[in-house]
């Protein structure tokens, strides 16, 4: 898994207006990947300068490897963990995230990045519980999650319905953002919103405009609320709309 510099530029703006910090999760230990090309090259150059000035690029890489903790590190985080099934990447903690989870990596993280790994785990449901296991109250979760044109990519591809269905509506998380970016560079100026299903009574309904050619990323934020709510299930807004009906 990697971060290019679409999804750079993306992760300091989500961790810079929401002032986050602490100790922070990757999933996955990720590859730092920098600047491509195009658009999104001026994108990140952009991001990079107005949050992290007299930073350069140079600076957000780990010294002889390609991973990601010296730009997690830059933009403020106490302490940066990586989390894998196995240590073939070399991550911090080797944890399988579709099975149960030990009480020392209970309420542990302030930020939890999945940066594409969930969608590879066939036990999705008890991943995302396990995530906010390991979250601490008030503790955000990032997720860059394949949302469109991803096809056989993985297990899993994350919708909008999703984010507002379970995160939202079944675990009472606040979503701090939500909208749809496609991943090739030249594309990189083209992202898109949807609504709220848990406001319509339907389904998100997109807001903006796509390009057909190019895979789409969903980028969201969704927070941990202090007062935990006992979990519920997850039901999808139209049946919900329509078994109340």
């Amino acid at each position: 898994m990697a971060i290019p510099d679409t999804l750079a530029a993306r992760l300091i703006e989500t961790t810079k207006a929401h002032d986050l910090g602490g100790a922070f999760l990757m999933l996955g230990r990720q590859r730092f990947v920098g600047t491509r090309r195009g658009k999104a090259a001026n994108l990140f150059r952009n991001v990079r300068e107005k949050h992290l000035p007299g930073i350069s690029e140079d600076t957000l890489r780990n010294p002889g490897n390609e991973y990601a903790e010296n730009f997690f590190a830059a933009l403020g985080y106490a302490s940066v963990d990586s989390m894998d099934f196995s240590d073939f990447e070399g991550a911090s903690i080797v944890q399988d995230l579709s099975a149960g989870l030990p009480a020392e990596l209970e309420e542990k993280f302030d930020v939890i990045y999945d940066g594409g790994t969930c969608e590879h785990i066939f036990e999705l449901p008890t991943a995302y519980r396990n995530i906010h296991r390991m979250l601490k109250k008030g503790g955000v979760l990032i997720g860059h999650s394949p949302c469109n044109n991803w096809i056989n990519h993985s297990f899993y591809q994350i919708s909008p319905e999703m984010v507002y269905g379970f995160w939202e509506k079944a675990m009472g998380y606040k979503v701090l953002q939500l909208f749809l970016q496609p991943i090739l560079p030249n594309f990189s100026d083209q992202i898109a919103t949807t609504t709220n299903p848990n406001i319509t009574g339907v389904r998100p309904r997109i807001k903006g405009k796509l390009p057909k050619v190019s895979p789409v990323i969903m980028c969201y934020a969704v927070r941990k609320p202090m007062n935990e709510q006992e979990p519920r299930r997850a039901y999808q807004t139209d049946y919900v709309e329509k078994w109340g009906g």
